[in-house]
């Protein structure tokens, strides 16, 4: 800028304004409304972002280790399981009823009625005896082979009873008639009396002796 002449005809000298008078009208000259632009602080997001995947992680991990250890503890009760089977079937004594009986060399079983549970269990167990007479004070002979003269859920039955339960001749004939004893109320009408055949095995004797048994 230059100097003007003043009336005197002097130059007239023109001072600069300061600093702070230009800051002034600079800051007077911007409106009021406006807001200063606030630039978001990437570093901390991507901190929260870096903790949330790290806790992302980490839940992952452990549900992993939860899933793998129950897995573990699944797999070891099953072997468990399937080692009591093993040894279940495999000890042969434990699963006879009388694991001590001796069975006479020439000993051939009977042939005999079987019973299928629907029956008197007293006529029934009269039968058995008489075919096993010549074994009848042999205890242990007559509870092994007791099984042979049962069928179906009868023979189910036998299969399920428990030695430490069952030590006698008496107290499975008392276990047998306690649970066929509806039978005993149950007397046969004329149409099974009727219906009863004379087998092909059985002697007239046999026959007859059985038909009075279930008419008794």
């Amino acid at each position: 800028m230059g100097s003007a002449a003043n009336p005197k005809g002097q130059p007239e000298i023109t001072q600069m304004p300061s600093a702070s008078r230009m800051e002034k009208v600079i800051m007077d000259k911007v409106p009021s409304n406006t807001q200063p632009r606030v630039l978001p602080i990437h570093v901390g997001e991507t901190s929260v972002m870096k903790n949330n995947i790290n806790e992302g992680v980490q839940s992952m991990m452990f549900n992993a280790d939860m899933t793998k250890n129950k897995l573990e503890i699944l797999e070891e009760s099953l072997r468990m399981i399937e080692g009591a089977s093993v040894c279940e079937f495999g000890d042969a004594a434990g699963l006879c009823l009388v694991p001590d009986v001796v069975i006479p060399p020439k000993f051939k079983v009977p042939e005999f009625e079987k019973y299928k549970g629907t029956t008197c269990p007293k006529s029934h167990l009269v039968m058995y005896c008489r075919k096993m007479a010549t074994y009848a004070h042999d205890e242990k002979l007559l509870m092994h082979f007791f099984q042979e003269s049962l069928t179906g859920t009868a023979l189910n039955w036998y299969i399920h009873l428990e030695s430490v339960k069952i030590q006698t001749w008496k107290d499975l004939v008392n276990a047998f008639i306690k649970q066929y004893k509806y039978n005993m109320d149950m007397a046969p009408n004329r149409m099974q009396l009727q219906s009863l055949f004379k087998k092909s095995t059985e002697t007239f004797k046999e026959y007859a002796q059985r038909w009075r048994e279930l008419a008794a």
